[in-house]
């Protein structure tokens, strides 16, 4: 058998031109990553904290409509005493985006949630951005940030607003 003495160097350059190609998240794995959130959506409407503890990283950041912020422990501690109940979670224009080891949720959802100290359940319309970490071969989710918002306000500001030099005062 003849020796090609460029074939190890073809080898080479072929597997670092490979490590090299930017890897993009392909339509599949954001469709998961967007399954994985309604599971996560269900598992708060059916208060499984078991499920939850898999899905929140121990590091989370989690930010109501209403400004409290939570950690996991005290998500996971209001949700199983029943301090808050969600009655439903139903999300509209998600999308994903995955870049390395981190991916970002947005999206809007009609919720309903009731505090254990109120009579009445509350109606929100709000809009999440969550940012998951891919850590021990998982998706777990390291923030989220949600905001009240009007069900007919637009989905993205397509106005760039003019303003003159001067006009509003710096707080710096």
């Amino acid at each position: 058998m003849k020796s090609n003495k460029f074939l190890p160097a073809l080898i080479y350059t072929v597997i670092i031109l490979i490590c090299s190609i930017p890897l993009h998240a392909q339509p599949e794995e954001t469709k998961k990553l967007i399954s994985l959130e309604k599971r996560r959506f269900d598992a708060m409407i059916h208060q499984d904290t078991s499920l939850l503890k898999v899905l929140l990283a121990d590091s989370l950041i989690f930010i109501h409509s209403s400004g409290v912020v939570d950690n996991k422990t005290s998500f996971l501690k209001d949700i199983a005493s029943g301090r808050i109940t969600y009655q439903f979670i139903i999300p509209e224009k998600v999308t994903a985006s995955i870049e390395g080891n981190f991916a970002w949720i947005y999206g809007r959802a009609n919720v309903r949630f009731k505090l254990a100290v109120m009579t009445v359940a509350i109606d929100q319309y709000v809009s999440f951005t969550e940012v998951y970490h891919w850590y021990h071969n998982q998706w777990q989710m390291v923030l989220c940030q949600n905001a009240r918002i009007e069900a007919n306000a637009p989905y993205t500001n397509n106005t760039i607003p003019q303003v003159k030099s001067g006009s509003i005062p710096s707080i710096y």
